[in-house]
């Protein structure tokens, strides 16, 4: 029983032990050769491509565009370019939907003004948070 109990022990030291290397890293010992500075740490979004992709939505085939969000001033609407969705306020809420929102259901997107978001935004899945400076960024025409 002694034996059992000393082989337990042996795996939890084992285990814990590691996952504290591991979490140092090859710098051990907790050192950072940065200490001191703010890192900011990005989060990937779970929807971002595994590879560099150029898009061609549906709404508009023959351009390409090279950042996840497309801004619709004139309508205040967001695509989507990695999930193929809008984002659009509906008076209450932001929605997120694969068809087009009511206001745009006879509209032809290609000839509408929009604007590629910057690539520090491709990240941002809620991007609507920052709604009030792209319709400042941006006026419809």
């Amino acid at each position: 029983m002694k034996a059992i109990k000393l082989f337990v022990l042996s795996i939890i030291l084992v285990v814990c032990t590691s996952k504290s290397f591991a979490q140092r890293g090859k710098h051990g010992g907790g050192h950072h050769p940065h200490k001191g500075r703010n890192h900011v740490v990005a989060k990937r979004s779970i929807y971002r491509p595994h590879k560099v992709i150029v898009y061609h939505p549906y709404w508009r085939p023959k351009y390409a565009y090279n950042r996840r969000w497309v801004y619709f001033p004139k309508y205040n609407l967001y695509w989507d370019n990695w999930r193929n969705h809008y984002v659009f306020w509906n008076g209450t809420i932001w929605l997120s939907q694969a068809t087009a929102p009511p206001v745009i259901v006879n509209v032809n997107l290609e000839n509408e003004k929009n604007v590629e978001l910057k690539e520090d935004e491709d990240d941002v899945d809620d991007v609507y948070k920052d709604n009030t400076k792209h319709k400042e960024d941006v006026k419809p025409d």
